[in-house]
């Protein structure tokens, strides 16, 4: 089995690196989407580990890239590991990318090696906390806005929909991370990669 690591600040690769190969692994390591992308045009690859959220990616890249990835190559499992535990968040990428597993960084060598034997097999479990709720696409998407844009008002002209609408995704999402006022909320969105910017 082919396993690509990509691994922005090598903690993963050089816990793993030692541990796969001498289990009889092909092992490589990458740091960053873009260097995955020209190691899959080269290489069969039957496994990937990636990071949900890095320094250099948010989860919305890691989202856009596991989308190509699903799309591209199918038959390609992925692990990813992450410190990041919002029920709702995860559940949402288990619902939109069937070919992932998620695991905590803090998770032993043995269980991630434990499912990467799962994954090569071919059989992906959904990983979904059962009873929390999702986010939508939508709200999925919302994230960036609501992370750039202080004003309701601006994101509803930026992305053509009335302001109530946006008002409704925000609550929605409030709820859905568990978020009790913007303190919270922004604290959240700095965690998953999204950095505020403020736009006059």
């Amino acid at each position: 089995m082919k396993i690509l690591n990509v691994d922005a600040n090598h903690w993963t690769t050089l816990g793993l690196k030692k541990l796969l190969i001498s289990g009889g692994y092909e092992f490589s390591s990458c740091t960053s989407f873009c260097k995955a992308k020209r190691i899959l045009i080269d290489q069969s690859i039957d496994v990937m580990i990636i990071e949900l959220k890095t320094e250099v990616d948010d989860i919305e890249s890691s989202y856009a890239f596991l989308r190509l990835l699903q799309a591209l190559y199918p038959r390609i499992r992925v692990l990813v590991l992450t410190e990041i535990n919002d029920a709702a968040l995860l559940n949402f990428f288990a619902h939109e990318l069937k070919s992932v597993l998620f695991l905590t960084k803090k998770s032993s060598l043995a269980s991630i090696v434990t499912t990467l034997q799962t994954l090569a097999e071919h059989k992906p479990n959904a990983f979904t906390r059962s009873g929390v709720p999702s986010l939508s696409l939508q709200e999925f998407n919302m994230l960036k806005w609501l992370a750039r844009y202080s004003s309701q008002q601006d994101i509803a002209l930026r992305v053509r929909l009335h302001n109530k609408t946006i008002s409704h995704y925000k609550r929605s999402i409030y709820l859905k991370l568990n978020c009790e006022n913007n303190v919270q909320f922004h604290h959240r969105l700095n965690q998953y990669g999204f950095n505020r910017v403020t736009v006059e």
